[in-house]
């Protein structure tokens, strides 16, 4: 099911809360933005790359592992890998006291 979602899975959820789940419990996340990526041809690949960014609250904290994200219209996504990221620093005002997570789709 991983291989099949593309950027347009995403693009229109911006703002909206997902559950992320894991080994450490469930935590709500809001999607941020939806990326595609600048690399990749879409000629030469089953999609084109993209990336999705969430916020998350401080606790707690999410490592760099496998998670199920639950999609507002697809459903349970699982084994989704999920990494801590640094947001920008134009970005760091409007978000003190949140985390952001990155999940990379190639």
């Amino acid at each position: 099911m991983l291989a099949e979602l593309s950027f347009d899975d995403f693009k229109d959820h911006t703002g909206r809360t997902f559950v992320v789940e894991g080994p450490g419990g469930r935590v709500e996340a809001t999607l941020v933005a939806v990326r595609l990526s600048p690399y990749g041809s879409p000629g030469l690949l089953r999609r084109h790359p993209f990336a999705i960014l969430f916020t998350a609250p401080p606790t707690p904290d999410l490592g760099a592992q496998v998670y199920n994200i639950r999609h507002p219209s697809r459903g349970l996504l699982e084994g989704v890998l999920i990494s801590p990221v640094v947001p920008a620093a134009a970005d760091l005002p409007k978000v003190q006291g949140l985390r952001f997570y990155e999940a990379v789709f190639a």
